[in-house]
């Protein structure tokens, strides 16, 4: 009898000492997601990127704004955002296999669509022809420029797009090499976005060596829209996009997109 009281005894208090820990845990718990904002524990996110000033950089402040913007939205979203830089191609192959959450910054294509969930749009970029200063290329349509050789990012989708409609272009790790070609006249043309050639030229010490080298030739090639594609190797990549687009839907009810971008010289 005095074996069956204690035995219900200690079951008591160890009841009673698992149901405070329970509470403990629970109270924690329920202290982070208040002071979060989202959720318990933020989810890294990583995504796969280059070096592409004014848009994102290592060394921009913030990592430029349009990963600012981004930056923002996934923690909204409930996401911590992580970024490794990387050549473009490189960046591009490594997230279309899982091995990064996906990529900042990328243009919509078709073949892409099929390895990414693409976000909304968080910004835009114009693509432009550039000659060597001096030049006489000029272009009505597209096709009177098939002649000529043209320079661009390997893996990028204009220079993608250029090669599938039939026009002679070399791909280069790097947009700087593609301007080293053309004012050596090893390439006569380089496509790239005007703002980030523009940007570079000014504040690039490796790009201001040719800030008088180039000549744009109007009109542009094409205006793209930028996006934060998330890889199909995760499961949950349409829930990532879709809590993404919601936080961005609310960052520009709210006038937080626009401040971001006040804040970095682009409104």
């Amino acid at each position: 009898m005095i074996m069956s009281c204690l035995a219900i005894l200690f079951l008591h208090k160890s009841n009673r000492r698992v149901m405070m820990k329970k509470h403990i845990i629970s109270t924690i718990i329920a202290f982070f997601i208040i002071f979060s904002g989202t959720t318990a524990f933020g989810e890294t996110i990583t995504l796969a990127t280059l070096n592409w000033a004014p848009f994102y950089g290592e060394k921009l402040p913030e990592n430029g704004f349009f990963a600012a913007l981004s930056r923002e939205a996934f923690k909204r979203a409930g996401y911590d955002m992580k970024l490794k830089f990387m050549p473009w191609n490189r960046a591009l192959e490594m997230s279309k296999t899982g091995k990064f959450d996906g990529l900042l910054g990328a243009y919509y294509s078709e073949e892409r669509e099929e390895h990414f969930v693409f976000t909304v749009p968080v910004s835009q970029n114009q693509e432009s022809f550039f000659q060597k200063k001096g030049g006489n290329i000029s272009f009505s349509t597209l096709d009177d420029l098939k002649s000529y050789k043209i320079g661009g990012l390997l893996g990028g989708a204009p220079t993608k797009e250029l090669k599938a409609k039939g026009f002679k272009v070399e791909g280069t790790a790097n947009e700087l090499t593609s301007v080293k070609k053309v004012n050596a006249g090893r390439l006569d043309l380089l496509i790239m976005g005007k703002q980030n050639l523009y940007y570079a030229m000014s504040n690039d010490p490796e790009y201001k060596a040719f800030k008088d080298a180039l000549d744009v030739i109007e009109p542009p090639f094409k205006s793209y829209d930028l996006y934060c594609p998330i890889t199909k190797k995760r499961p949950d990549a349409k829930t990532i996009a879709d809590k993404f687009n919601a936080a961005l839907e609310q960052m520009k009810a709210d006038g937080t997109y626009d401040a971001i971008l006040a804040r970095f010289g682009q409104k």
